[in-house]
Formats: C-alpha cells, structure tokens, sequence
C-alpha cells in the first residue's frame, strides 16, 4: 500500500526545512519540476501576479494558541495591482486507491471535504484540533451552505480536474502567516480569504489560498477565472 500524506504540524523544529533537507529548492522553477515529476501537476503563475520569492510559508486559520488548522504555503503571488494575493500548496497529498478504501472503512474524515470543513468550523471558533475536548461537535454547519462546487466539462476545461470546491472562510481576518515580512503585508489590508481545492480521481489534490483587499473581493470571481489552465493534471501521468 502506498500513501502519501501530508500531515501538518504547526510547531516545526528550526531546522527542519533547511536548504539541505527541502523537498525542492525555494525558487519556482523547482517547484515546478518537482509538482511535474511527482504529481503530474503542471503549474504555471498566473497573469498579471509576480513571484514573491516565499516557499514553505506555515499559516494558520486562526492566530490563536489552541487553533492548530492549517498549512503550508508557497510559492506565492501578488497581483501587480496589489489587491490580491495567491498561495500555492508548498506540499501535497496523495491517497491510493487502496488507502482510501481503508479510511473509509475505518470511517475517518476524508480529505479535501474534511479539510475544508475543519478550516471553516476552526474560522467559527468551533475547532481546536482533532480529538480536542474543547471542540464543539455538537454544533453542525452544513457543508453546501459554504462551498461551492464546479464539476463536470467546467472543472475539466479550467483545470483537467473532476471537481473544484470554492469557499470564503468567516472572519477571515484572523488568518495569520508564520512569515513575519508576509504577515505585515497581509495584516490589515487584506481582510478576506477564500480557498479552492482542485480534485481529480486518483490523483493529488491541489489547495490554493485567494487574499483579497476591499477591491480585490470585488473581483474574486475574475481572480478565480484568471487561474484557469494555471494548474493542469497531466492525463498521461500515473503515479507509482
């Protein structure tokens, strides 16, 4: 069986992403080889947006201690307007077939819903961290009255991808970027974000960060259509 996890851990240890030890190097050209070789995932920077040199950026959904939903980010993009900002997913996960007939035997969350609705309930104060006596399970929301989902020939022609969820999380304000010289960017003047998970069958599941200014939430569904083609799933690529 073969699994590819992606298991986040907010507190990472000084060293663990030092030159030697990355995955790939921090410069796009090598993100892009590395997503190509991997994952059959051809990335490309969206027009209008400009590389700003940041890789295995750590975020969070909420800069508080007992939140721990988040990520990892980078590389990252600022529109040359400066109203919105886009992160690419810095690592992946990948499920086989065969892992993923076992999580759902073992009825565990499944990712990206399960990921999407940890964001969304630790953006309402309902989430900690899994297990967490301090969660409140008790309260449901209902997953279609966040996300929206693209799927079918408009998935297809944007991405190669079966589906695209779409969300904006609440109170997003509270985002916080471990980044200093990022998060004194975003801070303040960039008040809202939206996610965007890319699906495809049997494939890695791409996460994409969207921070808009007042007026760049104006254009969220131009940034969103800006994207299309931008990420692309080899069909010829088949993972080991």
């Amino acid at each position: 069986m073969r699994l590819y996890v992606f298991i986040l851990i907010i507190v990472v240890s000084s060293n663990l992403f030092s030159q030697e030890n990355l995955v790939y190097e921090k410069n796009f050209s090598a993100y892009q080889g590395y997503f190509t070789e991997k994952f059959g995932i051809i990335c490309t920077i969206p027009k209008a947006f400009e590389d700003l040199n940041q890789y295995y950026v750590m975020w969070k959904v909420r800069n508080e201690p007992s939140k721990h939903t988040g990520s990892m980010y980078g590389p990252i993009f600022l529109s040359t307007g400066k109203e919105c900002i886009i992160a690419y997913p810095a690592l992946l996960s990948y499920f086989s077939v065969e892992s993923k007939d076992n999580i759902k035997r073992m009825k565990l969350p499944f990712y990206p819903r399960s990921q999407i609705l940890n964001e969304i309930r630790t953006s309402l104060g309902l989430f900690n961290s899994p297990f967490n006596l301090l969660n409140k399970d008790a309260v449901r929301i209902n997953f279609d009255d966040y996300v929206t989902i693209i799927a079918g020939k408009h998935a297809r022609d944007m991405f190669n991808a079966d589906s695209v969820y779409l969300y904006d999380l609440p109170h997003a304000d509270s985002v916080y970027f471990f980044d200093e010289s990022l998060e004194k960017m975003r801070k303040g003047k960039y008040p809202y974000c939206s996610g965007m998970f890319i699906y495809k069958r049997n494939r890695a599941t791409m996460n994409v960060k969207f921070f808009y200014t007042e007026e760049g939430k104006k254009k969220q569904d131009e940034y969103i259509r800006l994207m299309s083609k931008h990420i692309w799933y080899d069909e010829r690529f088949k993972h080991e």
